[in-house]
């Protein structure tokens, strides 16, 4: 299985050497998705006229949204740099990700192939969201970062992309204007983040269309087993998307998007889930029938959707000019992904598609997950800024914790002023201050929003985010009348926090992710795509998983070597492989209690009905 990436910008810049007299100059990329050899595609590309003796091609390392770092210049093989005659130019290949091209004042054109990400063996796993599958004859997934580079310090340069496409396939993007003579598409685009920001999916048509307001929503699905399909999730999503638009003010910020749904008709060692872009969102799931995936799917969309909001209509400098190969975090992430998070959940209570005991079960889950997985007195802006070397196994709690950030600031916004300011007002209101164009000084954030609030919302900052106190959880949910009994926690086996699920091919559990592993299940070394075999010698039975793991651990001890056998694939092949370690207990924390008071009464009532019900 492949992945193929493309890009496409067109702005009027000069740089460089450059004159008035010269034509504007553009990135020019051909991709051949006709003739795949060996789950490869050729790539050529046209380059600017370029003055100076060297210049160096990149790949990207990472890219905005995956806060991890990929390379993914290891998709590149068959380098070449020609002048217009055809004479290949000399190249150096100073790290995985960057060709230095030598007399780079006759370069003319470049060439390469490209593998696809979700058949990689070695390395890094690239989550299936963030890559790129070359499928011959069914499936070419686009994303830009997978398939094509940028001239250093000529990122700003516009790009035309032609795509070569099979009979029979269509391509789905979020671009306003796409040419097509029916074997190529034409795509353009202002400038190289643009492409990354645009992925593609080719395939069989199966599209539907949802129309809200003046917002033009396409759905691209692609299941190999015809088990989901486009109308169905259109009809799914049409509620959320209503809801969500009135709960953005009646409008949304784009007037098009884009959900390209990839589903896996077999498990593979490729993280699962979604990447939001401005204008679209890439998901990568495991195929199974539509109805049992339906809630999933809604809460997923949810928060992908929500992106249009942050960060499209307000972000970070880091964020706006992001250096695809030596970036700088942003410390914002209780915004760009808590908040996100939070309004996915928030907004669907609110519009009535969720009770509001589903969402206090919700959140209550999200308080077990921080406070049992995570360090609970690290300053949220430290992880944010350290999230892709010193805290990226804290990453996860900017689902967790950053959404319960948002929680109890919406809730202290809400009784600072009386029931007329929501957190959702705030985002507005900097959005307005600042927008798509105007990125703010990532030190200066919480001075604007105190400014536009009060020093008691900063004396929140000041405490929750930055510092180091733990959120108060029963404060805040009394403040709506929501009873809060803290998490009891004790010491227990487990199977080191393993992301589980179920190859319902083989029956088995198969490791889903290894990003929340403890200090056990990092001793083991699961990877992700293990299949479970048999634990301690005994074979893993088709059900009751429960009952049978509850049997293992009452019969060992602190200390005692612990056996999991799994199936690994790599290289193609498949061998069992048994995981040793000693087994220890872990803290453990178990869900708190929520418990919405009824009836209540003066404030309380102002402040539920205004969160909960508006």
């Amino acid at each position: 299985m492949k992945h193929v990436l493309q890009l496409g910008i067109w702005t009027s810049l000069f740089l460089l050497g450059w004159t008035t007299a010269t034509a504007v100059p553009a990135y020019r990329y051909t991709v051949d998705l006709v003739h795949v050899i060996d789950d490869r595609v050729k790539v050529e590309l046209k380059t600017p006229i370029i003055r100076q003796k060297k210049v160096t091609f990149h790949f990207p390392k990472i890219i905005p949204g995956t806060y991890t770092s990929y390379d993914f210049g290891r998709v590149v093989s068959h380098f070449r740099a020609m002048d217009r005659n055809g004479n290949e130019l000399p190249v150096e290949h100073p790290d995985i990700n960057s060709w230095t091209i030598r007399k780079a004042d006759q370069l003319y054109m470049i060439s390469y192939w490209v593998d696809d990400t979700y058949d990689m063996t070695e390395g890094k796993p690239v989550s299936g969201m963030s890559g790129t599958n070359i499928e011959e004859g069914r499936n070419f997934l686009l994303n830009g970062h997978g398939f094509f580079g940028y001239l250093e310090g000529f990122e700003q340069l516009p790009l035309t992309i032609d795509v070569l496409k099979p009979e029979g396939m269509f391509g789905s993007s979020a671009y306003a204007q796409v040419q097509s003579d029916g074997q190529v598409d034409h795509y353009e685009a202002p400038d190289y983040a643009y492409v990354v920001d645009m992925p593609m999916m080719y395939c069989s048509p199966d599209t539907a269309t949802v129309h809200i307001g003046d917002t033009e929503v396409l759905i691209s699905v692609y299941s190999p087993n015809q088990q989901v399909e486009a109308s169905y999730l259109a009809e799914a999503y049409t509620g959320l998307l209503r809801s969500q638009a009135a709960y953005l003010g009646g409008e949304l910020p784009v007037d098009r998007y884009a959900f390209l749904m990839y589903f896996m008709s077999e498990p593979l060692p490729i993280g699962t889930g979604a990447l939001e872009h401005n204008y679209s969102s890439v998901y990568c799931l495991p195929e199974m029938d539509q109805e049992s995936l339906r809630p999933f799917l809604v809460n997923i969309a949810a928060h992908e959707f929500f992106h249009i909001l942050t960060p499209l209509q307000l972000h970070s400098r880091e964020i706006h000019d992001f250096d695809f190969n030596d970036p700088e975090m942003s410390r914002h992430l209780w915004l760009y992904e808590g908040v996100t998070e939070y309004f996915a959940h928030h907004n669907q209570v609110r519009s009535g598609l969720i009770t509001r005991e589903e969402f206090i079960r919700r959140m209550g889950e999200k308080i077990q997950e921080s406070k049992s997985l995570y360090q609970d007195d690290l300053p949220f802006t430290r992880l944010s800024e350290g999230c892709l070397d010193k805290y990226a196994h804290e990453y996860g709690n900017v689902y967790q914790k950053g959404a319960l950030i948002a929680m109890c600031l919406d809730l202290e916004l809400i009784n600072w002023s009386g029931g007329t300011y929501r957190l959702i007002d705030l985002m507005g209101d900097l959005a307005a201050q600042y927008g798509p164009d105007r990125p703010f000084r990532d030190k200066d954030l919480i001075r604007d929003i105190a400014a536009l609030t009060s020093p008691r919302i900063r004396a929140f900052f000041d405490q929750y985010v930055t510092g180091d106190t733990p959120l108060d959880y029963a404060h805040f949910l009394n403040l709506a009348g929501i009873g809060y009994l803290e998490p009891a926690d004790t010491l227990v086996f487990t199977l080191g926090d393993v992301s589980l699920g179920l190859n319902p091919e083989s029956g088995r559990l198969v490791v889903n992710g290894v990003y929340q592993l403890n200090e056990f299940g990092r001793a083991l070394g699961y990877k992700e795509g293990d299949e479970l075999i048999s634990i301690q010698g005994q074979p893993l039975p088709k059900t009751a998983f429960g009952p049978f793991f509850k049997g293992i651990f009452a019969e060992v001890n602190e200390g005692d070597r612990f056996e999991v056998a799994v199936l690994r694939k790599e290289g193609g092949s498949a061998r069992e492989v048994t995981l040793t370690a000693p087994i220890r207990r872990v803290r453990k924390v178990f869900a708190p209690v929520l418990e919405i008071r009824d009836p209540i009464a003066g404030r309380q009532e102002m402040i539920r009905l205004a969160w909960l019900q508006g």
